[in-house]
């Protein structure tokens, strides 16, 4: 059977900065991989310029990643609020039926880096998820605590990153970290923050970090989202 993964993040950009060593992992594998974005990415302009703009970078990016295919829930950037739950989780819960992915990816909780817009994706996806939590397995991309300490203020509130007790699949990255860069590179309208974060990410190991969010129990860390 085919092995499938579904991202669902909130602007582009999310796919190459957050999990790009993974997509890229696993699209050399031959995991077929969809991403739902839910803006483009245009500040609170629908249709602007800027939006056009990266909304291209993503598509860039995501065949630099080995990305099958992209789609946007047309949601506009800096917007997303709890009135839109429901809209947002419809789309979701419609991409899920559609593509039937065995794996689906998304932000913590807290939006990693704390943006409104990545907590609303979080608990759309979540919502969803848990209707087919037999079907799917759901992870949360995350950051490790010792990595976010020395991110400096980010909006107004950048959460604390988490321990490494909390992880549950560790993603070696070290083997297509050059394309994971290429993909960051990509986002020409990002490119401050391309910068700032390989500057700290040279400080630490080449790997992302997820937690399975319905698991029953703690299990040994895992190196997979594929396996028991």
């Amino acid at each position: 059977m085919q092995k499938k993964i579904l991202v669902v993040v909130a602007h582009p950009d999310d796919e190459s900065f957050g999990l790009g060593g993974t997509l890229a992992k696993y699209a050399k594998e031959g995991v077929e991989i969809h991403v739902l974005c839910a803006t483009r990415g245009e500040n609170g302009q629908k249709g602007s310029k800027l939006g056009q703009k990266r909304e291209q970078e993503l598509l860039t990016a995501s065949k630099t990643l080995g990305v099958a295919r992209v789609e946007f829930m047309d949601f506009v950037d800096g917007t997303l609020s709890n009135n839109m739950y429901h809209e947002m989780a419809a789309k979701v819960e419609a991409k899920i039926k559609s593509f039937a992915p065995q794996v689906v990816l998304t932000f913590d909780r807290l939006g990693i880096s704390g943006h409104i817009d990545h907590i609303v994706v979080s608990l759309a996806t979540t919502f969803v998820c848990q209707k087919y939590k037999r079907k799917l397995k759901l992870f949360y991309l995350c950051e490790l605590k010792k990595f976010t300490d020395l991110i400096p203020g980010y909006f107004i509130y950048f959460p604390p990153g988490h321990l490494d007790t909390d992880i549950d699949v560790t993603i070696d990255i070290s083997q297509v970290w050059q394309i994971k860069k290429q993909a960051m590179y990509v986002h020409k309208t990002q490119i401050g923050d391309v910068r700032r974060l390989l500057l700290v990410k040279r400080l630490f190991p080449k790997r992302e970090y997820f937690i399975e969010v319905f698991k029953k129990d703690k299990q040994k860390l895992r190196s997979d989202f594929f396996g028991a």
